[in-house]
């Protein structure tokens, strides 16, 4: 069963609430403020170059200076104060010389208002970005809660819609037996081993639920350390030597024994491996060849899982979601849907990147984990 593509971005939203949302939220507000204060200082020197050329007063009665012109916020709020001083002390000569009539008075005025027009502008742009800005963070939170809801609701009918298959031929294959509908020990023995088979995948189901779910939980933390690669991947391509072999394929490993230390979760990390290797074998038939490679850059290093198999056709990126086991030719193969998952979870939490490559070389696909190396 497939994921919807809303289902598949609303797992990669991490919300207002996050460390990321809150720096770029921190980082959009910086840069917008930087532009606002850019254009506060230029549409201030437009309006004092204004002033100075059309609005300036002429020197008047010891209220201004020889020279001294009404071109700055300063100039002009000095202006006004001696004015105003010069009313308060009765020196009417010198308000009579300096504001002849209140056309005057008016111009100062005018011309004040005028330079802190630009501060209030760009404080009432700033003050409507941030509150857009936060509006529409507030707006991608409640979908991001919508699909949330809604990947939870169908990750539910997924675990109910796989128990529920073989509960249902358990329930009744023992209905039958216990019935005394099969009655000879040949049928009833297969009857038997069905069982075991479907209560070991009901068990398998259960368990990478809660794997899943644990990685996915707060509370998870990785017991990282420095460990040898190449050793790494070795063992598990021992683990799985046997298993390839059974199902009548090919095992290719090309991994240096050079030392290439990381600093990972030993058993998690197995894990990515070990799975990957499991899903080729599940999900090919007889006869190809599976490669388990190790390519080394500088600074990181390329775990690799090939096979020379079929391509997965549809989204690559469907196939690390949940219950996804990509097209119908991979869907009738059997697992829980879950591997692919689990493996994402651990890549991620490592900070490590995993991507499907269709073809790699002379395979037909490839699975590649791309580690960072110390």
């Amino acid at each position: 069963m497939q994921m919807s593509e809303k289902r598949a971005k609303g797992q990669m939203g991490t919300g207002l609430a996050s460390e990321k949302a809150v720096s770029d939220l921190i980082a959009h507000l910086v840069v917008r403020f930087i532009l606002v204060l850019l254009a506060v200082m230029a549409l201030e020197q437009l309006v004092v170059w204004a002033e100075g050329t059309v609005l300036s007063l002429p020197n008047v009665l010891g209220i201004a200076a020889e020279g001294e012109t009404a071109t700055s916020f300063f100039s002009v709020a000095w202006r006004l104060l001696r004015i105003l001083a010069a009313i308060g002390q009765g020196t009417y000569l010198k308000i009579y010389g300096a504001a002849r009539t209140s056309l005057d008075t008016v111009v100062v005025l005018v011309m004040l208002l005028m330079l802190l027009l630009p501060p209030f502008l760009g404080a009432l742009g700033f003050s409507r970005l941030v509150v857009r800005r936060i509006r529409a963070l507030q707006e991608q939170r409640e979908q991001e809660l919508m699909l949330a809801d809604q990947q939870r609701s169908q990750f539910i009918t997924d675990i109910a819609h796989d128990l529920r298959t073989p509960l249902m031929a358990i329930s009744g294959m023992a209905r039958a037996i216990s019935d005394g509908v099969v009655r000879d020990d040949a049928t009833r023995d297969e009857y038997i081993q069905a069982i075991s088979e479907k209560a070991d995948k009901m068990s398998g189901l259960v368990s990478s639920v809660f794997d899943y779910t644990k990685l996915g939980s707060g509370a998870f933390a990785l017991e990282r350390e420095r460990i040898d690669l190449p050793q790494l991947l070795l063992r598990e391509a021992a683990t799985a030597y046997t298993d390839i072999e059974a199902a009548g394929m090919t095992f290719s490993v090309e991994v240096d024994e050079t030392p290439c230390a990381v600093f990972a979760d030993a058993t998690q990390l197995g894990r990515v491996v070990s799975n990957l290797l499991i899903n080729a074998v599940r999900h090919n038939s007889a006869g190809i060849e599976i490669a388990l490679l190790l390519v080394r850059q500088a600074g990181v290093a390329y775990v690799i899982v090939a096979d020379t198999g079929s391509k997965i056709e549809g989204d690559p990126e469907e196939l690390f979601q949940p219950f996804s086991r990509g097209d119908a030719a991979r869907s009738d193969t059997g697992g829980s849907g879950l591997g692919l998952s689990i493996c994402k979870r651990v890549a991620d939490l490592h900070g490590y990147d995993l991507m499907l490559t269709q073809p790699y070389g002379r395979f037909t696909k490839a699975f590649v984990l791309k580690c960072v190396t110390l």
